[in-house]
Protein backbone atom coordinates (compact mmCIF):
# COMPACT_ATOMS: atom_id res chain seq x y z
CA UNK A 1 0.00 0.00 0.00
CA UNK A 2 2.98 2.52 0.70
CA UNK A 3 4.57 1.98 -2.17
CA UNK A 4 0.96 2.32 -4.13
CA UNK A 5 0.54 6.02 -2.30
CA UNK A 6 4.13 6.75 -3.30
CA UNK A 7 3.73 5.90 -6.82
CA UNK A 8 0.60 8.43 -7.18
CA UNK A 9 2.16 11.07 -4.86
CA UNK A 10 5.27 10.84 -8.08
CA UNK A 11 2.80 10.78 -10.95
CA UNK A 12 0.91 13.88 -9.57
CA UNK A 13 3.83 15.37 -9.59
CA UNK A 14 5.05 14.31 -12.90
CA UNK A 15 1.58 15.69 -14.01
CA UNK A 16 2.29 19.19 -13.01
CA UNK A 17 5.82 19.55 -13.68
CA UNK A 18 4.87 18.16 -17.46
CA UNK A 19 1.49 19.80 -17.99
CA UNK A 20 1.41 23.04 -15.98
CA UNK A 21 -1.51 23.98 -17.64
CA UNK A 22 -3.79 21.91 -15.80
CA UNK A 23 -2.99 24.14 -12.99
CA UNK A 24 -5.59 26.43 -11.53
CA UNK A 25 -5.23 29.90 -13.77
CA UNK A 26 -3.87 32.98 -12.01
CA UNK A 27 -6.21 35.91 -12.52
CA UNK A 28 -4.38 39.81 -13.21
CA UNK A 29 -5.39 40.86 -10.08
CA UNK A 30 -3.87 37.91 -8.46
CA UNK A 31 -0.64 38.35 -10.54
CA UNK A 32 -0.15 41.84 -10.22
CA UNK A 33 -1.07 41.24 -6.25
CA UNK A 34 1.74 38.66 -6.25
CA UNK A 35 4.34 40.38 -8.32
CA UNK A 36 3.57 43.98 -7.02
CA UNK A 37 3.88 44.97 -10.89
CA UNK A 38 1.58 46.52 -13.06
CA UNK A 39 2.22 46.01 -16.71
CA UNK A 40 1.08 48.54 -19.51
CA UNK A 41 1.48 48.71 -23.06
CA UNK A 42 1.22 51.66 -25.01
CA UNK A 43 1.82 53.05 -28.26
CA UNK A 44 4.75 55.48 -29.47
CA UNK A 45 3.32 56.63 -32.71
CA UNK A 46 -0.30 57.25 -31.71
CA UNK A 47 -0.47 61.00 -30.97
CA UNK A 48 -2.17 62.04 -28.88
CA UNK A 49 -3.09 58.61 -27.10
CA UNK A 50 0.55 57.98 -26.68
CA UNK A 51 3.72 59.28 -27.96
CA UNK A 52 7.11 60.69 -27.31
CA UNK A 53 7.30 64.67 -26.97
CA UNK A 54 9.88 67.07 -27.56
CA UNK A 55 11.38 66.47 -24.79
CA UNK A 56 11.46 62.94 -25.12
CA UNK A 57 9.09 62.19 -22.50
CA UNK A 58 6.91 59.58 -22.97
CA UNK A 59 3.40 60.99 -22.76
CA UNK A 60 -0.22 60.83 -23.99
CA UNK A 61 -3.70 60.77 -23.10
CA UNK A 62 -3.41 56.91 -22.37
CA UNK A 63 -0.37 57.15 -20.32
CA UNK A 64 -2.02 59.73 -18.20
CA UNK A 65 -5.61 57.07 -18.26
CA UNK A 66 -3.01 53.86 -17.33
CA UNK A 67 -1.98 56.66 -14.24
CA UNK A 68 -5.38 56.38 -12.87
CA UNK A 69 -5.91 52.81 -13.35
CA UNK A 70 -2.10 52.38 -11.47
CA UNK A 71 -3.74 54.66 -8.60
CA UNK A 72 -6.93 52.82 -8.02
CA UNK A 73 -5.19 49.66 -8.61
CA UNK A 74 -3.19 50.51 -5.72
CA UNK A 75 -6.07 51.73 -3.49
CA UNK A 76 -7.77 48.25 -4.17
CA UNK A 77 -5.14 46.19 -3.37
CA UNK A 78 -3.77 48.71 -0.70
CA UNK A 79 -0.15 47.98 -1.33
CA UNK A 80 2.51 49.79 -3.67
CA UNK A 81 2.00 48.85 -7.29
CA UNK A 82 5.63 49.66 -9.57
CA UNK A 83 4.29 50.31 -12.85
CA UNK A 84 5.93 49.32 -15.90
CA UNK A 85 5.53 50.69 -19.25
CA UNK A 86 5.88 48.63 -22.37
CA UNK A 87 5.62 50.01 -25.95
CA UNK A 88 2.97 48.32 -28.12
CA UNK A 89 2.99 48.28 -32.03
CA UNK A 90 -0.24 47.99 -34.28
CA UNK A 91 1.31 44.63 -34.79
CA UNK A 92 2.04 43.46 -31.45
CA UNK A 93 -0.92 45.09 -29.31
CA UNK A 94 -2.93 42.48 -29.36
CA UNK A 95 -0.45 39.44 -28.95
CA UNK A 96 1.50 40.92 -25.49
CA UNK A 97 -1.78 40.79 -24.16
CA UNK A 98 -2.83 37.43 -25.20
CA UNK A 99 0.68 35.82 -24.06
CA UNK A 100 0.67 37.93 -20.74
CA UNK A 101 3.68 40.27 -21.64
CA UNK A 102 1.41 43.01 -20.44
CA UNK A 103 -1.90 43.36 -18.20
CA UNK A 104 -3.27 46.11 -20.34
CA UNK A 105 -2.60 47.86 -23.77
CA UNK A 106 -4.50 50.98 -23.72
CA UNK A 107 -4.46 53.50 -26.98
CA UNK A 108 -6.10 54.19 -30.33
CA UNK A 109 -7.28 50.69 -30.72
CA UNK A 110 -10.85 49.91 -31.90
CA UNK A 111 -13.55 47.68 -30.46
CA UNK A 112 -14.26 45.07 -33.13
CA UNK A 113 -16.13 41.84 -32.56
CA UNK A 114 -13.55 40.06 -34.39
CA UNK A 115 -10.67 41.38 -32.06
CA UNK A 116 -12.71 40.34 -29.05
CA UNK A 117 -12.14 36.83 -30.30
CA UNK A 118 -8.83 37.51 -29.01
CA UNK A 119 -8.79 39.55 -26.47
CA UNK A 120 -11.28 41.57 -24.09
CA UNK A 121 -11.68 45.50 -24.09
CA UNK A 122 -12.75 47.49 -21.66
CA UNK A 123 -15.56 50.33 -21.93
CA UNK A 124 -15.17 52.87 -24.50
CA UNK A 125 -13.18 55.56 -23.83
CA UNK A 126 -13.29 57.75 -26.66
CA UNK A 127 -14.62 57.86 -29.88
CA UNK A 128 -13.82 58.86 -33.35
CA UNK A 129 -13.99 58.38 -37.08
CA UNK A 130 -12.28 57.58 -40.69
CA UNK A 131 -11.63 61.19 -41.97
CA UNK A 132 -9.53 62.79 -44.92
CA UNK A 133 -6.92 65.04 -44.33
CA UNK A 134 -6.66 67.34 -46.89
CA UNK A 135 -4.79 71.03 -47.58
CA UNK A 136 -7.01 73.61 -47.25
CA UNK A 137 -6.58 75.19 -50.54
CA UNK A 138 -7.26 71.41 -52.12
CA UNK A 139 -10.21 71.10 -49.95
CA UNK A 140 -13.13 72.22 -52.53
CA UNK A 141 -11.51 70.21 -55.47
CA UNK A 142 -11.47 66.95 -52.99
CA UNK A 143 -15.07 65.28 -54.09
CA UNK A 144 -15.37 62.73 -51.22
CA UNK A 145 -19.10 62.28 -52.69
CA UNK A 146 -17.54 60.75 -55.79
CA UNK A 147 -15.37 57.79 -56.68
CA UNK A 148 -11.87 59.71 -55.87
CA UNK A 149 -11.08 58.07 -58.86
CA UNK A 150 -7.15 58.03 -59.06
CA UNK A 151 -6.92 60.66 -56.41
CA UNK A 152 -3.58 59.48 -54.84
CA UNK A 153 -4.17 58.44 -50.54
CA UNK A 154 -2.31 57.40 -48.15
CA UNK A 155 -2.96 54.94 -45.72
CA UNK A 156 -1.51 53.41 -42.93
CA UNK A 157 -2.32 48.66 -42.93
CA UNK A 158 -3.37 47.21 -40.40
CA UNK A 159 -6.22 49.60 -39.10
CA UNK A 160 -9.91 49.48 -39.32
CA UNK A 161 -9.45 52.36 -42.22
CA UNK A 162 -7.62 50.20 -44.18
CA UNK A 163 -10.67 46.90 -43.85
CA UNK A 164 -13.79 50.04 -44.76
CA UNK A 165 -12.61 52.89 -46.57
CA UNK A 166 -10.51 51.08 -49.59
CA UNK A 167 -14.04 49.37 -50.01
CA UNK A 168 -16.14 52.44 -49.98
CA UNK A 169 -13.56 54.35 -52.54
CA UNK A 170 -11.78 50.89 -54.79
CA UNK A 171 -10.89 53.17 -57.61
CA UNK A 172 -8.77 55.88 -55.40
CA UNK A 173 -4.69 55.47 -55.94
CA UNK A 174 -4.19 53.83 -52.63
CA UNK A 175 -0.87 54.11 -51.21
CA UNK A 176 0.79 52.35 -48.06
CA UNK A 177 2.71 54.31 -45.37
CA UNK A 178 4.46 53.27 -42.44
CA UNK A 179 3.00 55.90 -40.02
CA UNK A 180 0.67 59.35 -39.93
CA UNK A 181 4.06 61.20 -39.79
CA UNK A 182 5.26 59.83 -43.30
CA UNK A 183 1.41 60.44 -44.67
CA UNK A 184 1.33 63.99 -43.43
CA UNK A 185 5.01 64.25 -45.03
CA UNK A 186 3.81 63.24 -48.33
CA UNK A 187 0.53 65.27 -48.37
CA UNK A 188 2.78 68.45 -47.51
CA UNK A 189 5.04 67.42 -51.04
CA UNK A 190 2.08 66.98 -53.26
CA UNK A 191 2.83 62.99 -53.10
CA UNK A 192 -0.49 62.49 -51.94
CA UNK A 193 -4.13 64.25 -52.39
CA UNK A 194 -4.75 63.03 -48.81
CA UNK A 195 -4.29 61.14 -46.07
CA UNK A 196 -7.26 58.93 -44.51
CA UNK A 197 -7.03 57.87 -41.01
CA UNK A 198 -8.81 58.11 -37.86
CA UNK A 199 -9.82 62.44 -37.63
CA UNK A 200 -8.33 62.71 -33.82
CA UNK A 201 -5.08 60.89 -34.67
CA UNK A 202 -4.38 63.00 -37.82
CA UNK A 203 -5.15 65.95 -36.06
CA UNK A 204 -2.71 64.95 -33.60
CA UNK A 205 0.12 64.25 -36.15
CA UNK A 206 -0.18 68.21 -37.68
CA UNK A 207 0.40 69.54 -33.80
CA UNK A 208 2.98 67.28 -33.14
CA UNK A 209 4.75 68.32 -36.16
CA UNK A 210 4.22 72.17 -35.36
CA UNK A 211 2.11 72.77 -38.17
CA UNK A 212 -0.78 74.96 -38.40
CA UNK A 213 -4.51 73.20 -37.95
CA UNK A 214 -5.52 75.69 -40.09
CA UNK A 215 -3.69 75.56 -43.07
CA UNK A 216 -5.53 71.47 -43.16
CA UNK A 217 -8.81 70.09 -43.53
CA UNK A 218 -10.56 66.94 -41.97
CA UNK A 219 -13.39 65.60 -44.24
CA UNK A 220 -15.98 65.16 -44.64
CA UNK A 221 -16.86 66.88 -40.65
CA UNK A 222 -19.13 64.00 -39.31
CA UNK A 223 -16.55 60.82 -39.58
CA UNK A 224 -17.27 58.03 -42.08
CA UNK A 225 -17.31 55.40 -39.93
CA UNK A 226 -17.52 55.04 -35.63
CA UNK A 227 -14.61 54.35 -34.41
CA UNK A 228 -14.66 53.51 -29.98
CA UNK A 229 -11.18 53.09 -28.46
CA UNK A 230 -11.12 50.84 -25.75
CA UNK A 231 -8.52 49.15 -23.51
CA UNK A 232 -7.16 45.75 -24.92
CA UNK A 233 -7.29 43.27 -21.87
CA UNK A 234 -6.84 39.31 -21.44
CA UNK A 235 -9.81 37.79 -21.89
CA UNK A 236 -11.83 35.82 -19.07
CA UNK A 237 -10.51 38.62 -16.46
CA UNK A 238 -14.23 40.08 -14.79
CA UNK A 239 -12.53 41.76 -11.91
CA UNK A 240 -9.79 43.30 -13.46
CA UNK A 241 -11.98 44.81 -16.22
CA UNK A 242 -14.23 46.28 -13.64
CA UNK A 243 -11.33 48.25 -11.93
CA UNK A 244 -10.27 49.34 -15.42
CA UNK A 245 -14.14 50.32 -16.63
CA UNK A 246 -14.64 52.06 -13.15
CA UNK A 247 -11.72 54.37 -13.59
CA UNK A 248 -13.06 55.24 -16.97
CA UNK A 249 -16.14 56.18 -16.00
CA UNK A 250 -14.77 58.15 -13.10
CA UNK A 251 -15.02 61.52 -12.48
CA UNK A 252 -11.43 61.79 -12.62
CA UNK A 253 -11.00 60.82 -15.69
CA UNK A 254 -13.80 63.31 -17.66
CA UNK A 255 -11.62 65.61 -16.29
CA UNK A 256 -8.77 64.21 -17.81
CA UNK A 257 -10.51 63.91 -21.37
CA UNK A 258 -11.25 67.85 -21.17
CA UNK A 259 -7.62 68.23 -20.12
CA UNK A 260 -6.61 66.55 -24.03
CA UNK A 261 -9.28 67.02 -25.78
CA UNK A 262 -11.90 70.38 -24.74
CA UNK A 263 -12.40 72.40 -27.98
CA UNK A 264 -12.06 75.18 -25.49
CA UNK A 265 -9.13 74.32 -23.51
CA UNK A 266 -7.59 71.09 -24.50
CA UNK A 267 -4.18 70.45 -25.95
CA UNK A 268 -5.75 68.60 -29.04
CA UNK A 269 -9.28 70.26 -29.18
CA UNK A 270 -11.59 67.92 -30.77
CA UNK A 271 -14.29 67.15 -28.32
CA UNK A 272 -17.50 69.84 -27.36
CA UNK A 273 -17.96 69.72 -24.08
CA UNK A 274 -21.39 69.00 -23.13
CA UNK A 275 -22.36 71.27 -20.04
CA UNK A 276 -25.56 70.20 -19.56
Amino acid sequence: MKNKSLVSIVITLLLFCLFPRFAVAETVLEKIKRTGELNAGVRKDAIPFGYINKKGKWTGYSVDLIHLIHKRLEKELNQPIKLNLREATIDSRFRIVQRGDVDIMCGATTITQTRLKRVDFSVPFFMTGAQFLVKLKDAPNFNYNGSLNNIPIAFLPGTTTQEIIPQIYPSANWKNIKSREEGLKKLQQDEVKAVVSDGILLLGEIVQQGNNIEDFVLLPSQPITTELYGCVLPQKNPQWKQLVNLTILSPENRTLQREWFSINRGEFPYIIENNN
